[in-house]
């Protein structure tokens, strides 16, 4: 055993203390356990062997939201007792900008871990807001390691709210809306300060047409908050800001503020989160909870009864950037980045449908040699719009999306996933929740990791349809447990059942080695307030299969794609002729196609009218007469030269307008 003595110093040079929140982590490179949390000034004893170790620590600032740094050891081959001091003055500082003046606003992550095998890593997070917070990083002088890895990333755009105290001189306060919308525009509302929002803290308090500062406790609830503000709104008050004073203010001037996944103060969300609650009413005042170093100024400010503040809300925004500068062995010395449109792939997301009680929120992280990053890693989505349209930039390279939706109900579902290839100056395309949707295939299930959606490993046949895929491709399952999605999965072995489960595509059989004919069926339906297209989906195919020795292997499975030229909303043009575009393949690879057949109906799949489909290949051409106005379903047939066969309809396909 050996003794490892961890230190630290901050980036006024001063030895770590309590106030610091100097902590490492210890990770072995061998075996892979860690210790987490450890303070700075700790010895452990530890046994011989190769180790990662990665501190972190926060530096108060006078009047300012701390500096923050991390930094890391990335192989220390322990072979006797050893100290180790991090010294922070020799990280570098995280920040990024664009060539648009206006995006100041946004999210930042540093990241830094250890590979220790193909699927396994270990891994640090460090949130922050460049627009509030220093942040630095660095690797102890001449260490480096095949196995550290690092990324910053960066989530920026056009702040949606900034909001300033104005005396003496203008400084900003990092404010989050949590209650009525924000009129659009800039105002200067006069401040008053209403304590904690009691009548007798009102009482004789001059507050009409103003922003009213509360002070509340840490502990506050959203239900009581929202009586608050209906007291202030009673006594005439125009707008509320709400400080929630932390119980562990630190008297240097700065107050540290908790944040799942770092152990690094004062992060990018509120760490007393009021945004979040659905059983609560919100405010019925345009509310912020101000946090931060200025957040007690702001309320001194409101306090002299005559101070003003400026507060600037901006609608839906429409430029964004995600930026990832990832790195192995060591953190570069060089962190500053400045970056040019032209440098990024410029991408246009699409969201078609969504409502305003249930809108989409987008997750993308950037998949760099094994290992994922982005600002989402936190499980912090972007926003995204309803029947709209925006354009983001994002750094060339690999990107996995997660578009989740964001509903009133207990039973959530919608997700949709992908993965884009961005090359640099290239323009690019994502429609999310397009019409139409129904069964796909694309890319491959994430766990088990890489496995096809239906696949049979021995005598396993594994189903995990996407009965739910959008008509760009991105793949969505049915929610196994939301009540609102429904269905069943069956497999029929040479004509007859085999098995089923109550589940819509979603399904394990356990199938006899000799290869045989089978029929695979699935249907779901969709009884969703924010679901309203492709209410049923049914599926079936036929294939043949037997025992596979090794990895599991896809089934030969058919998808029938149409991409039709919906707008936003889904909607086609009624009261005449349309063609769409439809594309048959296969899950498995190339197939030759031998043919499409397609069936129209206009009364929810109670009657159906052949279509006219021209085309091959597996590319086609289905022509539809369109009457003026109601919905659209769907019913195809295709098949392959092997002999492969599939059946699907799909209620409500699209809306005509």
């Amino acid at each position: 055993m050996c003794e490892l003595t961890l230190r630290m110093i901050d980036r006024n040079g001063a030895p770590a203390t309590v106030n610091s929140r100097a902590t490492f982590d210890v990770i072995s490179l061998s075996g892979g356990g860690r210790a987490h949390d450890v303070p700075a000034g700790t010895t452990l004893q530890l046994p011989v062997g190769r180790y990662a170790l990665v501190g972190s620590l926060i530096t108060p600032r006078l009047g300012l939201d701390p500096s923050m740094a991390a930094m890391a050891h990335p192989e220390l081959d322990l072979k006797h007792d050893t100290t180790v001091t991090l010294d922070t003055r020799q990280a570098a500082k995280v920040t990024a900008n664009v060539d648009q003046p206006e995006v100041t606003g946004g999210s930042s992550l540093v990241e830094m871990g250890v590979r220790l095998g193909v699927d396994e890593t270990q891994s640090m997070v460090f949130p922050f807001e460049q627009r509030f917070q220093e942040m630095f990083a660095g690797t102890v002088r001449g260490t480096s390691s095949a196995t550290f890895y690092f990324g910053a990333s960066h989530r920026l755009e056009q702040p949606r709210l900034d909001l300033f105290g104005e005396q003496p001189k203008r400084f900003p306060v990092r404010a989050v809306a949590v209650g009525a919308p924000l009129p659009v525009g800039s105002r200067t509302p006069t401040l008053a300060f209403g304590g904690a929002g009691r009548k007798e803290d009102l009482a004789g308090v001059e507050m009409r047409d103003r922003l009213v500062v509360l002070q509340l406790p840490w502990d506050t609830a959203p239900e009581t908050l929202a009586e608050r503000v209906r007291t202030v709104r009673e006594h005439g008050g125009a707008m509320v800001a709400v400080w929630l004073r932390p119980a562990d203010t630190v008297r240097q001037g700065t107050e540290l503020e908790g944040q799942p996944g770092s152990r690094i103060a004062a992060a990018a969300k509120p760490s007393r989160e009021l945004t979040g609650a659905k059983t609560a009413e919100p405010p019925v005042l345009p509310t912020v909870q101000i946090t931060g170093a200025n957040a007690e100024r702001f309320a001194a400010l409101a306090r002299t009864g005559g101070g003003t503040a400026a507060v600037i809300a901006r609608p839906e925004i429409r430029d964004a950037y995600e930026l990832s500068f990832p790195a192995t062995g060591r953190i570069p010395a060089q962190l500053e980045q400045s970056v040019r449109k032209s440098e990024l792939a410029a991408v246009t997301m699409a969201f078609h449908g969504y409502s305003a009680e249930s809108p989409p929120q987008l997750h993308a992280i950037h998949q760099v040699a094994g290992v994922r990053l982005g600002t989402s890693r936190l499980g912090f989505g972007t926003p995204g719009l309803v029947k709209a349209e925006r354009q983001e930039y994002y750094t060339p390279g690999t990107w996995a999306f997660l578009n989740t939706l964001v509903s009133q109900t207990p039973s959530v579902g919608g997700d949709l996933r992908g993965e884009e290839l961005f090359a640099a100056g290239k323009s690019y395309r994502l429609a999310w929740n397009g019409a139409v949707t129904g069964p796909g295939f694309r890319g491959k299930r994430a766990y088990p990791a890489d496995s096809p959606w239906a696949g049979r490993a021995a005598q396993e046949i594994d189903i995990s349809i996407p009965l739910f895929s959008d008509g760009a491709g991105h793949t969505g399952t049915a929610d196994l447990d939301a009540p609102g999605d429904r269905g069943s999965t069956a497999l029929y072995r040479e004509g007859r059942l085999f098995g089923s489960q109550a589940t819509p595509g979603r399904a394990v059989f356990v199938a006899p080695a000799e290869e045989a004919g089978y029929r695979l069926t699935a249907e779901a339906e969709r009884d969703e307030p924010w679901a309203s297209l492709s209410t049923k989906v049914s599926a079936e195919w036929t294939f043949r299969s037997g025992y596979v020795q090794g990895p599991s292997q896809a089934l030969p499975l058919l998808e029938v794609r149409y991409i039709p030229a919906v707008d936003l909303a889904n909607s086609a043009p009624g009261g005449r002729p349309f063609t769409i575009p439809v594309t048959v393949s296969r899950q498995d690879g190339p197939a030759a196609i031998t043919g499409l057949e397609v069936d129209a109906s206009y009364d929810g799949g109670v009657t159906w009218r052949p279509a006219k489909v021209s085309g091959q290949n597996g590319r086609y051409d289905v022509e539809l007469r369109h009457p003026a106005a109601g919905s659209v379903s769907l019913r195809a047939k295709a098949a392959d030269a092997d002999g492969n066969t599939t059946t699907q309809s799909l209620i409500h396909a699209y809306r005509l307008r």
